[in-house]
């Protein structure tokens, strides 16, 4: 008999001497695996996103936001107006025929705008409501027509018919009608008027009528045009002069971050761009910028003697063949850095908004287009900020705060019954030490439980000019009852809440992009397996 045969057999007696005592074994086994998860970066810690790289690596924050508080009311105003159109019949009593016109007039009304004197407009939105009573003794058949608002080639027309009435019983007709998308003459019959609408009403008797006398004063036309929330996509005219006076507050989301500590930059460029998309000069007069600190109450106010408070002139737009953008805006641009203003004490206050306070001069020549200046609604004036700091700093017992998204894994594998102990594995390649606190958040963003870290995350080593040249794994261990076990199945979010000093501060520390904080949560844990 060969080895391998008895090995067989002998294998074959022992298992059929063994016994079942148990249907369902089970196994108590060490886990050792990572919970939560996260990767930091400059931008994660400092709360902004908005960050380039130089060549080098260093990192400039770099915040870009266009807005306009440009308001077309200040300019001008079409409203609601009502055109009544009322004719009685002056001459001796007569009878009309079937199908017979009996009024046809062009008829105008110039449109109160104030100074702003418009040649045409194009309509962005807006409606026309017609209503008509008649007491003539005949239906009627009107014919309304704008001629000279135009949509496709084709002018506004409404025909109406209203059923004959009495001046007992008149009968009435009203309806509305989409204005929108139609180019509007505005200088009336002659062509040298401004503001002006011309609109032609014909009456007309009943083609299948009877014949029907009018005398005395009788009413032969008593119609009344509504222009209802009439909104001009694009006008062309002289706009007028006026003034405007604009103010407001931009959100830097520094305050909100930041919860205390200070900081000293190295350097701050902030540059306002006025983009003039209106066919009109414009005078730009800056009163004040102030930063606001919301929890310190401490405001800065920008100091720029060749700047603030004085007439900044920017160039009317002009037009171009192009339909899809068809305006050429002009640009004025003025930078602000520590050569020539306080830009930087404004931003080391760590405000929470930057409030400016200008006002705007249209046409401060007075008209020197030959009626031609022009605004499109949707293109008026852009106020566009940029602010470029150099991530070149000191901090001084800084505290940010924040939430963070951090994945969870191996959920199924947590045991929820036990004492464990979890790990926070910390490699920072930041060249300056943090103290954090944890916060669980449930779905709801809801705290339901803090880690205390008691120990500082150890900073990474760094040359003589506090460039880190590697990073440094710092672990803190963190006792887990069976309660906060529990709590931790539940946890979408983290906040996180950092205190950090840069060595030897005032000392100004670059960032560069390669820096990063890893933060691993790890359980040591007992697993029943059943």
């Amino acid at each position: 008999m060969s080895p391998k045969t008895l090995f067989t057999l002998l294998l074959i007696v022992f298992l059929s001497n063994c016994k079942k005592e148990n249907d369902r074994p089970q196994w108590d086994v060490q886990v050792l695996g990572p919970l939560l998860h996260a990767q930091l970066g400059i931008g994660q810690l400092i709360g902004d996103t908005s960050i380039t790289t130089t060549s080098d690596g260093a990192q400039i924050l770099d915040i870009d936001t266009t807005f306009s508080d440009f308001n077309l009311d200040s300019i001008y105003q079409v409203n609601d107006t009502t055109i009544p159109t009322y004719v009685r019949w002056l001459a001796f009593p007569s009878n009309i025929n079937p199908n017979t016109p009996f009024y046809s007039n062009n008829n105008q009304i110039a449109l109160a705008l104030g100074p702003v004197k418009l040649k045409m407009a194009t309509i962005g939105s807006g409606k026309i409501r017609l209503e008509i009573k008649n007491t003539l003794h005949s239906k009627v058949k009107f014919v309304y027509t704008i001629p000279g608002a135009l949509k496709n080639g084709i002018p506004f027309s409404v025909t109406a018919t209203v059923d004959s009435g009495s001046i007992a019983d008149p009968k009435y007709f009203t309806n509305e009608y989409d204005f929108s998308g139609y180019d509007v003459n505005l200088t009336g019959p002659t062509g040298v008027y401004y503001n002006t609408v011309t609109y032609n009403v014909e009456a007309r008797s009943d083609s299948a009528g009877y014949p029907f006398s009018v005398g005395g004063l009788d009413t032969l036309v008593n119609l009344k045009t509504t222009l209802i929330s009439i909104k001009p996509y694009f006008v062309l005219g002289y706009l007028g002069q006026a003034e405007t006076n604009t103010n407001g507050e931009r959100n830097t989301k520094l305050g909100t971050l930041i919860k205390s500590g200070t900081i000293k930059l190295d350097s701050v460029e902030m540059k306002f761009d006025f983009i003039n998309y209106i066919g009109a000069d414009e005078q730009a007069f800056i009163t004040s910028i102030q930063s606001t600190n919301n929890r310190t109450g401490n405001t800065v106010g920008l100091l720029a003697p060749t700047v603030l408070q004085h007439y900044l002139n920017i160039n009317r737009a002009t037009r171009n063949a192009l339909l899809t953008d068809p305006v050429s805006p002009s640009f004025y641009s003025l930078i602000l850095n520590k050569n020539n203003s306080n830009i930087k004490d404004l931003l080391e206050n760590i405000p929470d908004n930057i409030r400016y306070d200008l006002k705007l001069n249209l046409n401060p020549l007075g008209n020197i287009s030959g009626n031609n200046d022009f605004v499109y609604s949707d293109r008026t004036i852009d106020i566009r900020l940029q602010i470029k700091m150099p991530l070149r700093f000191a901090l001084n017992q800084l505290v940010l705060v924040d939430t963070l998204d951090f994945s969870i894994s191996n959920a199924t594998d947590f045991d929820p019954i036990g004492k464990s102990t979890m790990t926070l594995v910390a490699e920072n390649g930041f060249p300056f030490d943090l103290n954090a606190q944890l916060f669980l958040l449930d779905s709801t963003l809801s705290i339901i439980d803090s880690l205390f870290l008691p120990d500082y995350i150890q900073s990474a080593p760094y040359d003589i000019n506090y460039k880190s040249t590697g990073v440094t794994r710092t672990q803190i261990l963190i006792p887990i009852d069976a309660d906060r076990k529990k709590r931790l199945l539940s946890v979408k979010r983290v906040g996180i809440r950092i205190k950090f000093n840069t060595p030897d501060f005032p000392q100004l520390i670059q960032m560069y992009s390669d820096y990063k904080l890893d933060l691993k949560l790890i359980a040591d844990g007992l697993y029943s397996i059943r």
